[in-house]
């Protein structure tokens, strides 16, 4: 029977079906779990870094946590190992305004633990040096006259008092340690709301220690400019970061830095950065302002003593043990005036109370 023109068939659909190659498939696996182990490496750094162990990791370490061998981490993961050895800031890895601040915070305990460490160490085997000779003194005065001498009463007293003597030592430094990490921490735990807010020091009084050794006020300035350069690095960091407000004080050696970024208090939603600055031209201000996340909000708060017997007597009150270099008094003294065209949102004069 012949079909009519108008009559119609089913239509046939072909679908035509890719094969996946197992090698593109290999591939793309092999990607994606390089990622995933990218993440699980800052992962671990991070919270090593948090914890407060200020031993470094090693390569090794790392990758038998990850059940790698070293090989394959220092071939897919070789950027990361400079963070791993400690000669890169973790923070670069993260993002988020609260963690890098935790981790800035972390690090600040960290090299505050380190260096008091040291100088208890220091101060451990300079007692033991002192102590050692005082044995020694004893005992050659006493072989000098009678060796059965060796255990009197004079001998045993005095090693005692130097026992006394290194143990309170160690109390006062460990004392010492605990409130600069308690400061570095600016209080923030005991705090009536949180405060996102990292203080970023020059370390003025160490330079005026090192200056009254050498006297060369080069060096002193080369030291200053360093430190500046390595808080210029960190506060670039947060260019990124919203509501980000930088609060620079002045340092005209006549307050201190430490009780200013303890009593400052940050607006909601606000990450302060405060920094100390002492530089004292307008090109030496304006160039370091020039380095500065363009997004933030920048203030500066000057300092004030209403006379120059006031401006001594916070210096030697503050810098008792090393002076500040006399040039540099006299730059602090002559500073040119901040202005708001120099480029800042808020400029803020205040008048030191007495002993701070």
């Amino acid at each position: 029977m012949r079909k009519s023109i108008g009559a119609s068939e089913p239509l046939k659909t072909t679908v035509l079906v890719k094969a996946l190659d197992p090698v593109e498939v290999a591939e793309q696996d092999d990607e994606l779990e390089k990622v995933d182990r990218r993440s699980a490496i800052i992962e671990l750094l991070v919270a090593h870094h948090l914890s407060g162990n200020t031993a470094k990791l090693k390569i090794q370490d790392v990758a038998e946590r990850l059940g790698i061998s070293r090989q394959t981490l220092h071939l897919y993961y070789r950027d990361l190992k400079p963070y791993i050895s400690g000669k890169k800031d973790i923070g670069e890895l993260v993002s988020g305004t609260a963690q890098r601040i935790q981790i800035e915070k972390q690090l600040v305990v960290n090299d505050t633990t380190a260096k008091w460490k040291t100088e208890l160490q220091r101060v451990k085997q300079e007692h033991q040096r002192e102590l050692q000779k005082a044995l020694d003194s004893h005992i050659t005065s006493l072989m000098n006259n009678d060796i059965l001498m060796l255990e009197s009463n004079q001998v045993r007293i005095s090693l005692e008092r130097q026992t006394l003597h290194n143990v309170e030592l160690i109390k006062k430094i460990t004392e010492l340690e605990l409130k600069l990490t308690q400061k570095s921490l600016l209080s923030n735990s005991s705090a009536s709301h949180a405060q996102n807010k990292l203080a970023y020091d020059v370390d003025i009084q160490h330079l005026c220690g090192a200056y009254a050794s050498n006297g060369n006020i080069d060096a002193f300035e080369d030291a200053k400019i360093a430190e500046l350069g390595k808080i210029k690095q960190k506060l670039a960091k947060f260019s990124d970061e919203p509501d980000t407000h930088i609060i620079i004080l002045l340092d005209k050696y006549i307050s201190r830095f430490s009780i200013f970024a303890e009593n400052y208090r940050s607006l909601s939603r606000e990450t302060s950065l405060i920094v100390r600055l002492p530089l004292f031209t307008r090109d030496e201000i304006t160039g370091f302002l020039g380095g500065l996340p363009k997004s933030a909000k920048k203030s500066i708060y000057i300092p004030y003593c209403s006379s120059d017997t006031e401006r001594k007597a916070q210096r030697t009150f503050i810098y008792q043990q090393a002076p500040v270099p006399p040039d540099e008094v006299k730059a602090a003294d002559r500073a040119d005036i901040p202005l708001v065209a120099w480029g800042f949102d808020q400029v803020v004069h205040f008048k030191v109370q007495q002993g701070e």
